[in-house]
This record gives C-alpha cells, sequence and structure tokens, in this order.
C-alpha cells in the first residue's frame, strides 16, 4: 500500500488521507524509491511518515546539497536523525563521504540500522553531540515518538540521555578533514554548531552551510533571533533565504525559513 503512495506524488491533502490507512505508532521498514531500505521507530514523526508515503524527504534540499558537492567531497550532516537526508545524498553519491552526527542515543540505533542494511561504507556515523564545549557530557532531550525534534532544551520531553560532545574544529583536525558542505538541523541550536567550528569559520575558503532559521526555536535555545546568521555575517559569509531566492543583509528576526550560507 505504501508503494503506492509514493507513485502518486505529492498533493495537498496527501497525509491527512494517508492516515486513514496506516498505524503510526509502530516501527516500519520500507523500501523507497532510490533503493534505500529504511527501518523508522514510527510513523508520527513526520520525517519518518513522508518517507514512507513519499518515498523521500525534503527532496528540494536534497538536490540543492546535491548540486553543491563536487566529486569526492566532504559533506557533513548535523543533527542526521535516522538519515533521512545522509542516506540518500550517501546512496546517490558513492563518490561523496558523508560524515553525520546525530545526538540521541536511541534515534542514532535507527541511523545505524539504516547504515547498515543499506552497506553504505561512504557513510560514515557519530553518536555524539556537536557543541562548542568539547568532550563533556550534557542532558539531550528526544522523544521517540517525535524523533525529528530532538534538542538540548527540554521542550517536547523531560527525559534526558546523556551524550558526549565534540567540537566541530576538533573533529576536522582529528580526521584531518577538510568540509565541502554543512548542512545543519539542530532546533534552535544552531549558533552553538558554529561555535564549535569558529576556527574553521574564520578561515577564507570555509565551506557552504545551510540551516534552518525558526524564530521559535531560537528563542527556546536561550538565543537572539537571527544570531546563528549574524555570526556567519561576522565571518564574510554571503547569506541568502532559500524560500524567496533574496540574499539576507540583515539577519531575519521572525518567521521561519531555509538560510545558505556561502563565501562565494
Amino acid at each position: 500500500m505504501y508503494k503506492i503512495f509514493q507513485k502518486i506524488g505529492v498533493f495537498k491533502g496527501k497525509p491527512r488521507f494517508a492516515n486513514l490507512f496506516f498505524n503510526k505508532k509502530s516501527p516500519r521498514t520500507f523500501i523507497i524509491p532510490c533503493g534505500l531500505k529504511i527501518t523508522v521507530p514510527n510513523l508520527i514523526e513526520n520525517v519518518s511518515f513522508e518517507l514512507f508515503i513519499n518515498g523521500i524527504y525534503e527532496e528540494n534540499h536534497i538536490t540543492f546539497i546535491n548540486n553543491h558537492l563536487d566529486y569526492k567531497s566532504n559533506f557533513i550532516d548535523v543533527g542526521a536523525n535516522i538519515g533521512a537526508i545522509s542516506l540518500v545524498i550517501a546512496k546517490l553519491r558513492p563518490d561523496v563521504n558523508v560524515y553525520a552526527f546525530e545526538a540521541s542515543p536511541r534515534v542514532f540505533k535507527y541511523l545505524e540500522l539504516n547504515k547498515k542494511q543499506n552497506h553504505l561504507t561512504n557513510l560514515h556515523i557519530y553518536n555524539l553531540a556537536i557543541h562548542s564545549q568539547n568532550n563533556i557530557s550534557i542532558p539531550f532531550y528526544s522523544p521517540l515518538d517525535k524523533n525529528g525534534k530532538g534538542s538540548f532544551s527540554p521542550v517536547f520531553t523531560k527525559e534526558a540521555e546523556f551524550v558526549k560532545t565534540i567540537s566541530l574544529d576538533i573533529f576536522f583536525k582529528n580526521q584531518n578533514l577538510t568540509p565541502d558542505f554543512i548542512k545543519v538541523d539542530v532546533e534552535g541550536y544552531e549558533k552553538l554548531i558554529f561555535e564549535s567550528m569558529k576556527n574553521y569559520l574564520s578561515t577564507e575558503d570555509s565551506c557552504p552551510v545551510l540551516f534552518e532559521f525558526v524564530d521559535w526555536a531560537e528563542q527556546l535555545a536561550n538565543f537572539q533571533c537571527g544570531d546563528a546568521q549574524q555570526l556567519l555575517i561576522d565571518n564574510k559569509y554571503t547569506l541568502k533565504n532559500l524560500e524567496n531566492n533574496k540574499f539576507i543583509q540583515e539577519p531575519i528576526k521572525s518567521g521561519c525559513t531555509m538560510v545558505f550560507a556561502s563565501k562565494n
């Protein structure tokens, strides 16, 4: 039945219509059109549900990322979740090394399983939280029924998992790695991620960054709206709002949008 939904494409009301046919509480294993075998903890979370009924999640962002990856690039995915983006990039681009970070140990188990059952040797996964403070243990809040909503703040659950941290500056140094594209999806903590790679961002040839701005999420992370954007601007990045394809002269401070930052 799910394959029928994947074939008929995206249309308004499709998720609501699909709700009539599927039990969303149970774990699922299914195949998506690019040939990946995906296992998800449930279909309650929109990341898993969209993969299940559409066969892909955020296709426009995957296409955008793929188009910015040259041959043998290094792609960094911070906030990888079950691998909705990392798995597809790794499958489509066997020449690209994908480095995916997921902080929640419970969610990471699904990322690990999805890598294993698809034999993706170019996908490198890490159960670590990216943080400006390296090698500490901190609480992370990620409800399994909303596995796309993990955060350092107890927004969707009060139950904490303790996770180890690493800064991206340290990771790049330890791996002797030069990133070519970085995607960040961390529920308002984007500035913290950028602070973790402040040395790298200050270099002239630091790579493009794709991230989501959500006003309420950034506020709940105890930042001012627009702080993450301002940090990149201060590091000589040019920002573009991907929703309207316009350059951002001053940080956006309300609403939500995808932001693309680059130095060229």
